[in-house]
């Protein structure tokens, strides 16, 4: 008889690294900028989307659309299946990348000065969000661990509420200017490409190790 010789089962390579060294490493890095530049651009949205909606006229209405906006933020539940599998299917580069396609569209839709076509917006925006948050902390467990995700997403948190301190000064800026909205929001467009490009890199990255990611094979 051949006798079986039990192997270790495998785990992605962060797993059991010490904490100062899974701060130093390419993931930590991609989750910092990833979660802090598109928390930044959603508390945006959230923090002027009455006032946008104010402006396009949403005060004739009883400001209706201010109140579908906020109903409509607790919908997303309704996608975590869709979000599970497409985790499961497409990994962590597709899922990332459909989150920076999300917040592209909600962020385009409100360039646009047409009251009724915001609500295309509010139903991406939602989804946005879900995808957002989901695929950050499967990513932070899958990535790093039990042991040390929850220290490495009080860091990062800490860096996000430092970065979300921006939002007043960046309301400040164009506050008086005409077509105001146009220039916040032109400017949160711009801010959704280096996250593009930090998925780009980790596709890279998780191509040469497959256990890194959550995707199936």
């Amino acid at each position: 008889a051949v006798e079986e010789v039990a192997t270790p089962r495998q785990r992605p390579p962060l797993h059991g690294l010490p904490l100062r060294r899974q701060l130093m490493t390419f993931e930590f890095a991609f989750s910092i900028l990833f979660l802090c530049t598109q928390l930044f651009r959603s508390n945006v949205y959230l923090g002027t989307n009455k006032e946008l909606l104010r402006d396009l006229g949403d005060a004739s209405t009883g400001y209706a659309y201010t109140q579908i906006f906020a109903a409509s933020l607790p919908t997303s539940a309704i996608i975590f299946p869709v979000i599970n599998m497409c985790l499961e299917r497409r990994g962590f580069a597709d899922t990332f990348m459909l989150t920076v396609g999300f917040g592209v569209v909600w962020n385009a839709v409100a360039l646009v000065r047409n009251l009724p076509f915001q609500l295309l917006g509010f139903a991406v925006f939602t989804n946005f969000r879900a995808f957002l948050y989901c695929a950050h902390f499967v990513f932070l467990t899958h990535t790093f661990g039990s042991r040390t995700s929850g220290r490495i997403q009080g860091t990062i948190s800490l860096l996000a509420a430092c970065v979300n301190f921006l939002i007043w000064p960046c309301t400040m800026v164009v506050d008086g200017l005409e077509n105001r909205f146009t220039y916040l929001y032109g400017f949160l467009m711009l801010v959704s490409i280096p996250p593009g490009l930090m998925v780009l890199l980790l596709r890279r990255r998780l191509s040469k190790n497959p256990l890194a990611d959550c995707r199936r094979v």
